[in-house]
């Protein structure tokens, strides 16, 4: 059912060139394996109403139109391959996250305990849910390293390394680009 290193056979590795364990390879794996595990504090703080999430891709990522549908869609893998023709790899915060629940929230209406079924289901049919990490940091990290991954962070969180496909707010959806930043710093 799993890989010796406990990937899902099946899916992409959650870090591709880890795939191929090569001694050259392996040390950069191990690292950026570390690199993700590590966790800084994350910038999301304030009540969720105020708070601005961006959805985020790498620089040289996938140009493409996304809505709260696809969003939910891609985040539930419904959706699984970019329009052209990449595997998507879509990247959620750890469940005990608060900003992974404002995000599901905010594209599917739902609360997480709600998509536990679902996500029950869904095992049947070979399909899991997206890798998960600890911190807002290493979402930004593995995003930038995966020209097909999608993610998301509190708007402050973003940097050069990525780019925001867009923002999602308590209102609806503001689209990305122009070098707009939607953050409230305190």
């Amino acid at each position: 059912m799993s890989s010796p290193w406990g990937f899902p056979k099946g899916l992409p590795h959650p870090l591709p060139f880890c795939s191929s364990m090569a001694m050259g390879k392996l040390f950069k794996c191990l690292w950026v394996a570390a690199l993700l595990a590590w966790s800084t504090s994350d910038s999301w703080s304030g009540s969720p109403a105020q708070t601005v999430i961006a959805v985020i891709a790498a620089k040289k990522g996938v140009e493409q139109s996304l809505d709260k549908e696809s969003l939910a869609r891609i985040f539930m893998r419904k959706t699984t391959i970019w329009s052209n023709g990449d595997l998507i790899q879509p990247v959620n915060l750890i469940a005990s996250h608060a900003l992974r629940r404002l995000f599901i929230e905010r594209i599917t209406g739902l609360e997480p305990e709600e998509l536990e079924s679902y996500w029950n289901d869904q095992y049947y049919h070979g399909i899991f849910p997206p890798f998960a990490v600890e911190s807002e940091e290493a979402v930004i990290r593995f995003v930038s390293v995966s020209n097909s991954a999608i993610g998301y962070v509190s708007a402050c969180a973003t940097d050069e390394r990525v780019r925001v496909l867009l923002y999602l707010t308590s209102s609806g959806i503001v689209h990305g680009g122009g070098g707009v930043r939607y953050c409230q710093q305190h």
